[in-house]
């Protein structure tokens, strides 16, 4: 018998917290909370659409979709991907190639306009009919090994930088209180006056306002101290096996102490010390010295599309 859809419904807030925690290559942009984040943040623009679906065959599979209103609500923009993060299905059952395709079908045919990364660690998550597809790409460490195994594929001069850093006086903590994240956010605006325009993304404090009060055990805003001055800071999120290091910024003029060095050992320590399988650097935007950056880990390259169609122009 042929593999088909058997029903498609609105997934439910327990259905859609469940499939998230038990799929293994979930990330945290698939979860009910990071929509959420989106919903708070654009009040009346975004909101989450997840659906369940049944295949003929008692599989199941959720696609966590929000729908975004554009052009004074006319037109309705369903995203996979908010905030041009890693969009598609889970599911905690076994999918074979027959469900990929026809989720992939169901997503490119049923959405005029429609938003989608493709999830690097889903398995037959990237489709291969044609749509308009923008090839992009993630750098990602495998956890497979022990932390000093892990580190001896780094070039020396971050491992140097690090004990640099820390040599220096420079600590590592989490931030713990809003202020914390307030002084974060003051670093952020320092790092895209930097920047100029350069930078290919630009959030008002209200997001990481709505991050901080999420109070999630799956978030972690790592920070670097020195002399009782913050001086950068990583925003990192987690999911079941997926670690990713989101969002960063750091003080220039703190730059010779290589905070970041330190900041990226102890957070990437940190996830294989909590058995996770991935500690994912997120695509890097077009900036080819980012890039550079996160190869020098050791990272692997992952694919990691875009597919977006549309119906007008929005």
């Amino acid at each position: 018998m042929n593999l088909v859809l058997r029903q498609i419904r609105p997934a439910t807030v327990e259905e859609w917290d469940a499939t998230w925690r038990n799929c293994d290559y979930a990330t945290y942009f698939h979860s009910r909370e990071w929509a959420q984040i989106w919903r708070n943040y654009l009040p009346g623009k975004i909101s989450p659409a997840p659906l369940l679906i049944t295949f003929s065959d008692g599989k199941q599979a959720v696609l966590p979709l929000s729908v975004q209103k554009r052009l004074k609500g006319w037109i309705d923009v369903y995203m996979s991907s908010l905030a041009g993060t890693y969009g598609g299905w889970i599911s905690c059952d076994r999918l074979e190639t027959a469900h990929a395709n026809l989720l992939s079908q169901y997503l490119s045919t049923q959405f005029k306009n429609l938003i989608w990364r493709a999830n690097p660690y889903a398995p037959l998550a990237n489709p291969n009919f044609q749509l308009n597809k923008q090839e992009d790409e993630t750098h990602a460490i495998q956890l497979s090994d022990r932390f000093d195994t892990i580190c001896k594929h780094w070039t020396k001069g971050h491992l140097s930088a690090a004990r640099k850093a820390k040599n220096a006086g420079v600590t590592i903590r989490l931030a713990n209180n809003l202020e914390d994240w307030l002084t974060y956010y003051r670093l952020y605006e320092a790092t895209l006056k930097r920047w100029g325009d350069k930078a290919s993304t630009r959030y008002d404090w209200r997001l990481f306002e709505q991050i901080f009060q999420c109070h999630s055990p799956h978030i972690k805003l790592w920070l670097a101290t020195y002399e009782n001055v913050i001086v950068a800071g990583a925003l990192c999120f987690y999911a079941k096996s997926h670690a990713v290091y989101w969002h960063g910024a750091a003080l220039e003029e703190y730059f010779h102490l290589r905070p970041v060095n330190l900041l990226m050992y102890e957070a990437i320590s940190d996830a294989c010390s909590h058995g996770f399988a991935w500690f994912d650097f997120n695509p890097s935007g077009g900036h080819e010295g980012v890039k550079a950056f996160k190869k020098s880990f050791g990272t692997q390259v992952l694919p990691c599309p875009i597919i977006e169609h549309q119906s007008v122009p929005v």
